[in-house]
């Protein structure tokens, strides 16, 4: 469903996260599974209480999902698991932070080498986080190339 996304392109201040996120290209599979939960939209739209201390998304690209055999049945939780009700900042990842995703859908573990910042999920290997995050009104979002699922 490949359909170009609209949010309050007329707000005044920063854009929200999720006029950011509309603009991201390589990512369009991941922003259909957003854009049919309510719970996530809200999230990125930096309307729900849940992201309080703001949003952190470890974005999936196309490529995360063309990866796959199959498109999980459980597509909504399996995005959750990208979401982190706080900020998380590349140098949190280069310190070795840990954090649970959004519901506690999974703990993630950052870690650095040579500059290069990894996220594990729970028990999966690690992967890398693409880029410094880019930032926007209500939180900021990194690029990876997997799922975790």
């Amino acid at each position: 469903m490949n359909v170009p996304y609209m949010f309050d392109s007329d707000a005044k201040g920063p854009p929200e996260l999720s006029d950011v996120l509309a603009k991201e290209k390589g990512a369009s599979i991941a922003m259909d599974a957003i854009l049919s939960s309510e719970s996530l939209v809200r999230a990125i739209s930096g309307d729900s209480t849940d992201f309080a201390q703001g949003l952190t998304l470890l974005l999936p690209t196309n490529k995360a999902f063309q990866a796959l055999n199959d498109i999980p049945d459980d597509l909504e939780l399996v995005m959750k698991r990208h979401f982190v009700p706080q900020v998380v900042t590349s140098q949190m990842m280069e310190h070795g932070a840990t954090v649970f995703s959004y519901q506690r859908s999974a703990t993630l573990r950052f870690t650095s080498s040579q500059g290069q910042a990894y996220v594990q999920a729970d028990k999966r290997a690690p992967i890398a986080v693409r880029g410094a995050g880019v930032q926007a009104g209500g939180g900021m979002y990194f690029l990876v190339d997997e799922l975790f699922a």
